[in-house]
């Protein structure tokens, strides 16, 4: 049985989200930068920065669990389980599916009671994201590293993709 497991801190740290919250995510992230510019304290922070939700959530593009599993057949296969927690302590998730194959990062895929994905993220960015559904339409927000792109920029997405295989 195989099974994924993400640190409950990396909850949608590298999410995507509906084309149409760019400007909210890149607001945001000025703001996330300002923040913690001004509650650095050594080697951490004073205070801890939340993002606002998005006006747009992922649930109105009507994704499915079943859309997700043909686009990603051939290269992540789905997990059985889906864990999360922290240090010792695990949780199996009951409406998270994920996504990986040998050689590639976790995509994570939680869904409301009908099925429709709600929130999408994944462990690492990864060239895989290219074949979701409904790509043209999606946005890659990776919160830790301040860094927003349209799906559909390919150019800018094998930079960061480029970028952070450098790091």
């Amino acid at each position: 049985m195989r099974e994924a497991y993400y640190h409950e801190d990396d909850f949608c740290m590298i999410e995507l989200l509906p084309l149409d919250n760019l400007q909210h995510c890149l607001t945001q992230m000025g703001e996330q930068q300002a923040f913690a510019d001004a509650h650095r304290s050594g080697a951490g922070w004073t205070q801890m920065y939340v993002p606002e939700a998005p006006p747009s959530p992922l649930r109105v593009l009507g994704i499915t669990a079943r859309q997700l599993r043909l686009a990603l057949a051939d290269t992540m296969p789905p997990y059985d389980a889906v864990y999360t927690g922290y240090s010792s302590y695990r949780v199996e998730c009951k409406n998270v599916l994920a996504f990986g194959g040998d050689s590639t990062e976790t995509l994570f895929a939680g869904l409301d009671e009908s099925g429709i994905v709600c929130d999408l993220w994944c462990s690492d960015g990864m060239p895989e994201l290219l074949l979701l559904p409904m790509k043209e339409q999606l946005l890659l927000a990776d919160w830790g590293a301040g860094f927003v792109c349209p799906l559909a920029d390919v150019d800018l997405f094998a930079r960061y993709l480029q970028e952070y295989e450098l790091d």
